[in-house]
């Protein structure tokens, strides 16, 4: 494959799914590990993304639409959120991050949640008015109009009063040794706010 169709390949994964990890890539384009790093340099130069250890995320500049990535891998989504929504039935107040992944994890609770749920996306909390047992609590701020997530001093501040049983965390990408990491910064206070305030965290 040729470096303008590596550049594009790689550009076109990170803009789907957020990231891109050089493992994967060494493996799926068939060149060396070296190779590939050199193409997330040239590519973050140009500002399309940015570089963390074992790969690539998605810009700022680039993020993707709420209603186009709600459409991407849907069935993993299903998935991992009925998975998460098992590990949710004995809990009562609960943090759902922004996502749509966890939209789809909210759907899934609606038909035994009891208690209070927390979220800072009008997406999840319109999804949990189908929930009877569910008292929802929006948080209030700065509402990011791409990502549909509500941001800010105002939200994190409502977050520091408050104390929660699990949080459900969305992330960009997740490693062992560096943790989580996400795409816009701001965003990442929300959820720092969130696991601080929480008992039990779902990633």
């Amino acid at each position: 494959m040729l470096k303008e169709e590596r550049l594009k390949f790689i550009l076109q994964r990170v803009n789907t799914e957020g990231r891109a990890a050089t493992n994967e890539l060494k493996e799926e384009l068939g060149v060396s590990e070296d190779t590939i790093r050199k193409d997330f340099q040239e590519l973050s130069r140009t500002g399309k993304v940015i570089r963390v250890h074992g790969g690539v995320l998605r810009s700022e500049d680039t993020v993707v639409d709420f209603n186009v990535r709600a459409g991407h891998h849907a069935s993993e989504k299903m998935i991992l959120a009925s998975r998460a929504a098992e590990l949710l039935r004995d809990k009562h107040v609960l943090y759902i991050d922004s996502g749509t992944t966890n939209l789809r994890l909210a759907e899934a609770i609606l038909p035994f949640f009891t208690g209070t749920c927390i979220t800072n996306s009008p997406a999840i909390a319109l999804q949990l008015c189908g929930c009877p047992g569910a008292d929802v609590i929006l948080l209030g701020g700065s509402l990011q109009k791409t990502t549909k997530v509500v941001m800010g001093s105002q939200a994190i501040s409502q977050l520091a009063g408050l104390h929660i049983e699990c949080s459900v965390i969305g992330v960009s990408s997740l490693s062992h040794k560096h943790g989580i990491t996400l795409p816009l910064q701001e965003e990442t206070y929300m959820k720092q706010a969130a696991i601080r305030q929480s008992k039990e965290i779902i990633v």
